[in-house]
């Protein structure tokens, strides 16, 4: 489990990993009938849910209403095969580390959405029915305030549109 607790850029997250560990249990992630929909209330517009369905897949089983005018939609019912390909090749990977792990992982990341650059922090919780196996990840995002461009040296330009820094809010005991 978590031996020492990394800060997230947004409080928001931080108030979030602190919920997730106060419902673990013996090392391991928090089983999800232990938390009651109003626990969430806090961050209920920025989060959602993914169930795992079999081995590979993730379905949107909650959407957070801030993320869905964020991103232009709700996903609800959705699955991640239903995510444009450079959307999957970089959560398909984060997801599965989840998974197999039973750690959390954060990230920030810079894209272009709609025309407009936007950076956001983001937290992948899981979650077990059983005790052992994660079928639930609860992933909470947060757009981070925009600040003054920082001056950099002169580089080729790269064709790829984000950028992304991932860590786990702490270190596998």
């Amino acid at each position: 489990m978590i031996k020492e607790r990394t800060e997230l850029a947004t409080s928001h997250l931080s108030g979030l990993l602190d919920f997730w560990l106060t419902k673990s249990v013996g090392g391991k992630p928090p089983v999800p009938s232990t938390i009651a929909p109003a626990d969430l209330r806090p961050w209920k517009d920025n989060i959602v849910i993914f169930e795992v369905i079999g081995e590979d897949d993730f379905v949107y089983s909650y959407y957070g209403k801030s993320l869905a005018a964020a991103f232009g939609r709700s996903r609800l019912g959705a699955t991640l095969e239903d995510l444009p390909e450079e959307q999957r090749a970089i959560l398909r990977p984060e997801y599965e580390s989840v998974r197999r792990e039973g750690l959390p992982v954060a990230r920030t990341y810079t894209a272009d959405f709609s025309g407009v650059r936007r950076s956001w922090e983001r937290l992948v919780l899981p979650m077990s029915s059983d005790g052992e196996q994660i079928d639930k990840l609860l992933v909470a995002a947060y757009e981070l305030p925009k600040c003054a461009p920082v001056a950099q040296p002169a580089t080729p330009a790269t064709s790829s549109p984000s950028s992304s820094n991932a860590k786990t809010p702490g270190a596998t005991a």
